[in-house]
């Protein structure tokens, strides 16, 4: 499968929107892992840096690590601290971090290697989180319903949850489970179209010649409104589970 272009999806997210509900997401695990002033919280591959400033407001010291320098340059504001860094192979020391946490960037290639890694730089008691696609999402997408090719792509580039939950098991993680949760994004076709153009999706970039386009048309010739305002979901599966060894494995004041 070909590389994705980190630039070419750096400038594609000036279409997304800031996303309340994953800033939410972001939230409510941060307060799972009992974050809050002198703790160290890391979003690998955390882009434009959205999830580490909702850690940084709780006090914590916020750190993106991501393969981009366009993107660890837009994520380095604020109280927010950025390193250009893959993570398969993270520039931070062994237990430096109370909550390593991933959303939808375990599919940019060797996803157990950047487990294995996110577990080495959690501190006893700490929290790995990873937000992924649920596996029924890909089908069900609004992308999938026009470019044909999304659907078994992205079944190819993003680990299964259960796969990924049993890689923190082998990793000694403890009380490792799944969340669900749903989505619901409304959008004008005409912002729509202009964020498919733009790119917003890396999978985008995989779509075989004429595909794009040919989508499209079909795309504007249902919704010919660009004002139209689209209603769609996106269904979500954390996987979480806590480094052992503070107290029995926990993090005292975290909430499970």
């Amino acid at each position: 499968m070909a590389e994705i272009d980190l630039e070419r999806l750096a400038a594609g997210y000036a279409h997304r929107r800031g996303g309340e509900a994953a800033r939410a997401r972001a939230a409510r695990t941060a307060k799972r892992a009992g974050l809050g002033p002198g703790a160290v919280a890391v979003d690998v591959g955390g882009g434009r840096g959205d999830h580490a400033a909702v850690f940084a407001a709780m006090g914590a010291r916020a750190v993106v690590v991501d393969r981009s320098p366009a993107m660890a340059g837009a994520a380095r504001r604020g109280e927010v601290a950025a390193l250009v860094g893959d993570g398969r192979q993270l520039p931070l020391a062994d237990g430096a971090a109370d909550l390593l946490y991933f959303h939808v960037s375990l599919q940019y290639g060797g996803w157990e290697q950047m487990l294995g890694e996110a577990a080495r730089v959690l501190r006893p008691g700490g929290l790995l989180a990873a937000w992924t696609f649920a596996p029924g999402h890909f089908r069900q997408s609004l992308l999938a319903r026009w470019f044909p090719s999304i659907a078994p792509l992205d079944e190819a580039r993003f680990p299964p949850p259960d796969l990924v939950e049993a890689r923190l098991w082998a990793l000694g993680m403890r009380e490792v489970h799944q969340i669900a949760e749903t989505e619901s994004v409304s959008r004008c076709a005409g912002d729509w179209e202009a964020a498919v153009r733009g790119g917003f999706v890396s999978t985008l970039q995989l779509l075989p010649p004429g595909e794009l386009e040919s989508g499209l048309a079909r795309f504007r010739k249902e919704h010919r409104d660009p004002g139209e305002v689209l209603q769609y979901r996106l269904w979500y599966r954390g996987v979480l589970g806590w480094k052992p060894g503070r107290e029995g494995g926990g993090v005292p004041g975290g909430s499970r």
